[in-house]
């Protein structure tokens, strides 16, 4: 799902980093639609094939170095070229030539930002890929175990919370209960985290709605990657007894590897979720356990 963000909203949340030049706040209109933060260096340069509409742009040091180099005319006439793109709003960090950059701004009416901190593109740019990400939402248990990020899903009813429980008794770390939130950054990774006013809390059955953090301390992950997803599913008679198969899963255009695990009474489906994260570690490092017990014993 693609989000679009209000320009009122992105100055709130970065107000500490943020002031708004032009126009008054209760004027300030738009949306964002990018999670890039955009430098405009080719655009002033004249390749605008590179305007990402919709994206918030930064002018830094390079961009405030490149106008400083030209002539009054041509500056103003770089400037007026690049803002007939219309983007959604700029941001800049040099108060270089502020009377002529508001004068044109106010005459295009785009938005102007200026940043007061050294760390604000990151912040900013961070912000904006979090926001705006591509995202999706599944049912799951998303927890970090042996440094992996592990997504847990099964039918309703199967046990996936108590699981989770026992699992972050053991040490392991909680993301998310019931609802993940699966984004795409804009490198590609796929990460989860819980919705932002259920972060930190999980739902058990007999218990209710429990606190992670005020039970187990240090437990709470705010996001993690989506390196593997286990499914629980009922056992059945017919499964086999020894397999070695991996599926995947497609979230978000990326295939995540993803293995079975049979549900019975009288199984510890936590062991056996230790146990499959330890097989898949091993197998990314090479190694295929499973395959070379199955060898040995076909062997005549």
């Amino acid at each position: 799902m693609k989000n679009s963000l209000p320009l009122a909203r992105f100055l709130k949340e970065n107000s500490d980093v943020l002031d708004l030049i032009y126009p008054e706040a209760q004027d300030l209109h738009g949306e964002i639609t990018c999670g890039v933060l955009q430098r405009p260096g080719l655009i002033l340069a004249g390749v605008k094939e590179t305007f990402k509409p919709g994206a918030v742009q930064f002018f830094g040091e390079e961009e405030t170095a490149y106008l400083r180099s030209l002539e009054e005319q041509a500056r103003r006439e770089t400037l007026q070229q690049y803002l007939s793109l219309r983007p959604v709003a700029v941001i800049i960090q040099s108060e270089f030539l502020l009377n002529l950059i508001i004068e044109l701004f106010k005459k295009n009416s785009v938005p102007l930002f200026r940043c007061r901190a050294q760390n604000c593109y990151e912040k900013i740019n961070q912000y904006l890929h979090w926001k705006l990400s591509e995202r999706i939402t599944v049912h799951g248990e998303l927890l970090g175990i042996y440094g992996l990020g592990v997504l847990i899903t099964g039918e309703s009813g199967i046990g996936k919370s108590e699981i989770a429980l026992e699992l972050i008794t053991r040490g392991h770390m909680f993301v998310a209960d019931d609802l993940v939130e699966v984004l795409r950054l804009p490198g590609g990774n796929i990460v989860g985290k819980a919705p932002d006013r259920a972060r930190g809390f999980m739902e058990v059955r007999g218990l209710g709605i429990i606190s992670v953090n005020d039970i187990f301390g240090g437990a709470l992950l705010p996001f993690s990657p989506i390196d593997l997803i286990l499914e629980l599913v009922p056992y059945k008679k017919e499964m086999e007894r020894l397999s070695v198969e991996e599926e995947k899963e497609n979230l978000l255009e990326m295939e995540i590897p993803k293995f079975k695990i049979p549900v019975a009474a009288g199984r510890n489906i936590a062991n056996l979720v230790e146990v499959a994260v330890r097989l898949f570690i091993l197998k990314t490092s090479g190694e295929k356990p499973l395959e070379e017990f199955l060898r040995r014993i076909q062997k005549p």
